[in-house]
């Protein structure tokens, strides 16, 4: 099966770690599904108009585009789209013709898929992974752009949503189609159990991009400083994409520098290992979908503390954590004194072994490609 994908998100040199959970559920599908990954984008101090590239990844070839990009946006915009066109002919030119399209978030890609399904019948299936859909984001999703994302989203041959809670808010808005939920993905080969903890201080671990408006970073912060004052026997590793001065003078006006320590970007093999040392993980988001943070945790047999937002209970239940309501500082104190009092108590294996039937790259490759088999037959 040749597979042609089209990712909204995508890595780029500027970004490398935007959308690397779309590349990882391509690299998981089967070997005889063939990958190829299609991105137009900006490049840098170009001579040329456009420039194509082929980048090989673990089990597919990014075709990249990188074009001179024009002044005016609306030009940009028709440039992008040619050059998708473009990528289309060259792609069936030197490796194959796509028995499929798979749209990785609807928008803004969305756009050519559904061109694609008009001008030459191309079939296409969607993996949703966004939260504009959930009701924080009401206001953004109107007008326009709802019209536009609703109508990409129906001419889908299949929704692939990461959680049910997911295809429930895109019904809300109108998105009547099937629906077939597929969770996100972990290598259970690089996340795995630690050793047993054995230093004086408990680790607790945090992930994120630390926005705040999303991940409520701020929050976190503010109840370590209580929980500071009650005991001081653990330390808040963060480990975080983007810089975070404001969290870092917070850290210092309120003298915290011996419990929070920042550790920035790290590769995907020094995020196992921080794992591998943690004690529990925590999330206090304001919204999410199915953070692939949570699973990365489970499969090292961690335990985790996150607020009850968007798909999260569905995969976190009292054997593998604890849930709490979303903003609850209060609820957070306390389930962060009840996790360093008693998180040895947790059956790690037990918690792995759920990550890697439900998780694992064989289990969610297999049931992306049995969707696939599905809509083309």
């Amino acid at each position: 099966m040749n597979v042609l994908h089209l990712l909204s998100w995508f890595p780029t040199p500027d970004d490398p770690t935007l959308g690397n959970f779309c590349v990882r559920m391509i690299d998981a599908l089967p070997e005889d599904c063939h990958s190829i990954i299609l991105s137009v984008c900006d490049g840098k101090d170009m001579t040329k108009s456009f420039e194509v590239k082929e980048i090989p990844g673990a089990h597919h070839t990014h075709v990249q585009i990188y074009i001179r990009p024009p002044k005016i946006n609306a030009i940009r915009k028709l440039k992008m789209l040619r050059m998708y066109q473009y990528g289309l002919k060259y792609i069936k030119k030197h490796f194959f013709k796509p028995d499929l399209i798979h749209l990785h978030v609807t928008y803004p890609l969305g756009q050519v898929a559904l061109l694609w399904k008009k001008l030459f019948g191309y079939k296409y299936v969607l993996t949703e992974h966004w939260t504009i859909y959930q009701p924080q984001n009401k206001d953004v999703l109107v007008g326009k752009l709802k019209k536009k994302i609703v109508k990409i989203a129906n001419n889908a041959e299949l929704i692939m949503p990461v959680s049910l809670d997911l295809q429930r808010c895109m019904e809300g808005h109108g998105v009547n189609n099937r629906f077939h939920v597929i969770y996100n993905l972990v290598n259970t080969d690089i996340f795995r159990l630690g050793g047993t903890q054995t230093e004086n201080k408990k680790h607790i671990l945090h992930i994120s991009t630390l926005r705040d408006e999303a991940k409520n970073f701020s929050g976190i912060l503010r109840v370590i400083e209580r929980l500071r004052q009650q005991r001081d026997d653990f330390e808040l590793h963060v480990i975080h994409d983007y810089e975070a001065p404001e969290f870092k003078a917070f850290v210092k006006e309120h003298h915290l520098e011996d419990c929070v320590i920042f550790h920035g970007k790290k590769t995907s093999a020094e995020v196992a290992e921080a794992y591998q040392q943690a004690d529990f993980f925590v999330l206090f988001s304001n919204f999410e979908n199915l953070p692939c943070v949570i699973v990365e945790a489970f499969a090292s047999g961690v335990p985790v503390l996150s607020t009850s937002v968007g798909g999260i209970a569905e995969i976190v239940s009292p054997e593998r954590g604890i849930l709490i309501p979303q903003g609850d500082e209060e609820a957070l104190l306390q389930s962060m004194n009840q996790l360093l009092d008693h998180c040895s108590e947790y059956d790690r294996p037990a918690i792995r072994e759920y990550a890697i039937n439900t998780f694992s790259n064989d289990i969610i490759g297999k049931q992306i490609f049995e969707a696939y088999k599905e809509v083309l037959n």
